[in-house]
């Protein structure tokens, strides 16, 4: 199957070919059908699907499908009501297929349809069709009369059964036994007799449909034509995403060498590349030194009849553009960074300005310094840092190159004689970004400010993610506070960084923590259980509960591991039917056994040990002690004491002498009952 159409957005293949393979294999099965291989591709002009050895006749094994209610299924006059007869369309069966059955909850009427076989060519029209049809892209459109939507208007379709060609019709489109090559100036249907032949049709072309072969190809036209100007691509056409977006936008890849004035080389290397990839999406070209050179390489969809006229035009608006760049890179250094007015820029129009922001930022130097303890410097420098983080937006440069916020404040305010921790910090705070992490802790410390700032504050207006509905990307903010925490490994109680709002901050405090769930641990990784287990003792530093899923993961299979975890679902299973248990602590004069005083002087003399172990963090050797300190003693109880007395006092004690050996371990490491070890 191939969906021929006008220009595709390069962002939407991704998607679209997972998309594709998904439902492609979810459909197939659904039908009966089996195959051995199925692959999907994408260029800017074409969707494809490809199918090896598929079924040629579809088998649907026999099916018993319990329909309404016998009452509701006939009238007093024993005709089928409308209940029964609306069951029957809807399951395409018939009144001769039905049968009455009796069962636990009464008589039903089911619908007996037995097994049957279809070709698979009387499948596929439908089949392809509903596979087109629910292909969901950010944006759709319509294009002519029959209102049907996509990314793109739809100008041709191949399908293809063996040699069998496959009728259906999408909009005003007819499929047909051809597909369009020679890109949209010079458009030619070329005939396509066989399935198999598909591939080679394309490559004659010179076409490359597989996305992945085509990225390599361009990657090494890159390098060929770089080699040729004696130097390498520069590292940034990977990491910033040029390579995929460029892959995504040519189906025939040819690559061109062009030139600009050396004289732009003065400009900073981000913006250098950013015009590059902003207006052109050309490569640019690096030395063995990692120094640009005055040379870029461009990728063109097809080879251009006259290479030597598109070089000319192109070496032109490249020039034109950096010219443009020197003129706001002159501008802006007319105007000290901490001049910069922010009044003007609107944050949200209900959360002020982006210097009622920084406002904001700044009154949160105090807790995150006290809790990572930076020296009165580095404190000094976050403030500095906080209060010019946001100034590069309003720079002539940053509304031409939104991408570049915080890297051309580094650059002004290295200018400016700001102190180089300061503009680094100022550059990091956008981090995480493309897998960069902040490397100072400065620029870690304002990152997670920022993040903080925003989450807090559209959480308290009632903006927060949901499904797939982010617009101010919240969770990647979300999950920057965590990828940056355990990097710098510093406390990162949350309680001080949410709103005052109560069910704002516990709803901020549990999204925070859910993003361990999500979160790309290091080996080994922990298992959902874990992570269950430790936020059921509702931790309030971030890190330190990383830290304890961390430490229960390495420690998952240690016998004493599985003490421990005993001990706490012994006593949680005794707690969970007990009402309100009206002391916080056992009293001693109460006890009625011996075994209880052995409890209670146990949990005495070990408890500053084992709270000692738990506020160095160490999370093993605390459920190590905890575990043998309770297991034995614990057993023998329960084996010989009963709790749930009729004695409301006795009782009472004895429940909180249960509580108190639960909480010792649950209210700060973790519930270890959710573990999956002890079903």
């Amino acid at each position: 199957l191939e969906i021929g159409t006008e220009e595709l957005p390069a962002a939407y293949l991704p998607d679209a070919v997972a998309h594709l393979r998904q439902d492609a294999r979810r459909m197939i099965r659904e039908a009966h059908l089996e195959f051995r291989e199925l692959e999907v591709w994408a260029t800017p002009r074409r969707l494809v699907v490809r199918i090896h050895a598929l079924n040629a006749t579809q088998h649907t094994p026999a099916e018993e499908i319990r329909g309404p209610s016998k009452q509701a299924a006939f009238g007093p006059d024993g005709k089928p009501t409308n209940a029964l007869q609306g069951f029957l369309r809807a399951k395409g069966g018939t009144l001769a297929q039905i049968q009455v059955i009796s069962g636990e909850r009464g008589e039903y009427v089911y619908l007996l349809k037995p097994s049957h076989q279809r070709p698979t060519k009387l499948i596929l029209p439908s089949l392809l069709v509903k596979l087109i049809e629910d292909l969901a892209f950010p944006k759709t459109m319509r294009w002519d009369a029959s209102g049907v939507r996509f990314a793109r208007p739809v100008r041709w379709l191949l399908a293809l059964y063996g040699t069998t060609p496959v009728r259906l019709k999408i909009g005003g489109v007819s499929s047909g036994a051809s597909t369009i090559v020679g890109g949209p100036v010079r458009p030619r249907r070329v005939t396509v007799r066989h399935a198999a032949q598909y591939m080679s049709a394309l490559t004659r072309e010179g076409i490359i449909l597989d996305q992945d072969q085509r990225r390599r190809t361009i990657e090494a036209f890159v390098r060929k034509a770089a080699k040729a100007q004696k130097g390498h691509p520069a590292l940034e056409m990977v990491t910033h995403g040029l390579l995929d977006e460029v892959t995504g936008l040519v189906e025939r890849p040819t690559s061109l060498v062009g030139r600009f004035g050396p004289a732009y080389l003065h400009l900073p290397r981000e913006v250098l590349l950013a015009s590059m990839a902003k207006h052109q999406r050309v490569f640019a070209v690096q030395s063995s030194t990692g120094k640009l050179l005055p040379a870029f390489v461009a990728i063109l969809d097809g080879a251009p009849r006259k290479p030597a006229v598109v070089r000319t035009v192109m070496e032109h608006i490249l020039n034109a553009r950096l010219a443009d760049a020197t003129l706001f890179w002159d501008q802006d250094r007319k105007t000290p960074l901490k001049n910069a007015t922010l009044a003007g820029v609107t944050f949200h129009e209900k959360l002020g300005s982006m210097a009622d922001k920084t406002q904001r930022i700044r009154q949160l130097v105090t807790p995150l310094a006290e809790a990572w303890r930076l020296s009165e410097g580095e404190r000094t420098q976050l403030e500095r840092a906080c209060v010019l983080a946001k100034c590069d937006l309003v720079t002539a440069m940053v509304k031409e190159f939104p991408t570049l916020q915080g890297v051309m404040g580094k650059h002004y305010a290295l200018r400016d004689g700001e102190l180089r921790e300061v503009a680094v910090a100022i550059e990091e705070h956008y981090l995480p970004l493309a897998g960069r992490l902040p490397a100072t802790l400065l620029g870690s410390a304002l990152s997670v400010l920022d993040k903080c700032d925003t989450l807090a504050n559209y959480f308290a207006i009632g903006i927060e993610p949901t499904g797939d509905q982010d617009p101010f990307g919240l969770r990647r903010a979300a999950q920057g506070i965590v990828e940056i925490g355990w990097r710098v490994h510093r406390p990162l109680p949350l309680a001080r960084f949410v709103p005052p709002q109560a069910s704002a901050a516990e709803r901020l405090k549990t999204y925070l923590l859910e993003r361990l769930y999500t979160f790309e641990w290091p080996k080994p990784v922990p298992t959902r259980d874990v992570i269950d287990a430790v936020l059921a003792s509702r931790p309030d530093d971030l890190v330190d509960a990383m830290e304890r899923v961390v430490s229960l993961t390495r420690f998952n299979g240690n016998r004493t591991l599985l003490k421990a975890a005993k001990v706490i679902e012994r006593t949680a299973n005794i707690l969970k039917g007990a009402k309100a248990i009206s002391q916080a602590e056992p009293d001693p004069s109460r006890f009625q056994d011996a075994l209880e005083g052995k409890l209670w002087e146990l949990l005495r003399v070990r408890r500053r040990d084992i709270d000692a172990l738990i506020a160095k963090q160490s999370y093993g050797e605390a459920t190590t002690l905890f575990g043998e300190v309770f297991f034995e003693p614990l057993h023998e109880f329960f084996a010989k004491v009963m709790v749930n007395v009729e004695d409301q006092a006795i009782q009472q004690n004895r429940l909180a002498l249960m509580r108190s050996i639960n909480a010792l371990y649950t209210d700060r490491v973790a519930d270890l009952s959710k573990l999956t070890i002890l079903e």
